[in-house]
């Protein structure tokens, strides 16, 4: 069986969010006291890689959903981040504001295009604790609520790219199974 061209992708990106996950760990309190620069580079990060995925992706003609637009409104919210003088609750309450957009978007998509039912669950629990942490994080934008963000970004780093390999990997079990059967 040949590997296809976004396993590969999705490898590189567990590594990479294995190595910022630990980066991020070891240097947490440093992180939440320089907040804005943080989540500004966060963004920034995010929206570069959806829009690099989408060309990546139409390139290779295996990808279906478009996400340019939440690529483009990433960069523009992390530049904003990155430049405008914030207060803290500030920083904390866009961080939250677009921990909720990106999880609603994913449920959206968990709810239009379930494929294994325990990873479902899985990201479908992992994307209501983080809009029930955000929430929380907006009515209270501390430092605390901050750190607790933090590791939930922890998870999420790893879970994120984590998931589409476990699926790939039912994925193609279930071909496997109906390729027998027709046999």
């Amino acid at each position: 069986m040949e590997e296809k061209p976004h396993v590969k992708y999705h490898l590189v990106k567990l590594i990479v969010c294995a190595i910022a996950a630990i980066v991020i760990f070891v240097f947490r309190e440093q992180i939440v006291e320089h907040l804005q620069y943080f989540i500004g580079g966060l963004m920034l990060a995010y929206g570069v890689e959806e829009i690099a995925f989408e060309f990546y992706c139409h390139r290779l003609k295996f990808y279906k959903k478009s996400k340019t637009y939440l690529g483009l409104v990433e960069l523009i919210l992390g530049l904003t981040t990155l430049i405008m003088p914030l207060e803290y609750s500030a920083v904390c309450i866009i961080w939250a504001t677009w921990s909720i957009v990106r999880e609603s978007h994913e449920i959206k998509e968990l709810v239009t295009e379930i494929v294994s039912i325990p990873l479902t669950i899985i990201s479908g629990l992992e994307s209501i604790a983080v809009i029930v942490l955000s929430i929380m994080l907006i009515s209270e934008p501390t430092h605390h609520h901050a750190l607790i963000h933090i590791y939930l970004l922890l998870a999420e780093l790893i879970l994120t790219p984590f998931v589409p390999m476990l699926d790939e990997y039912f994925e193609s079990k279930k071909h496997k199974v109906v390729e027998e059967k027709e046999e």
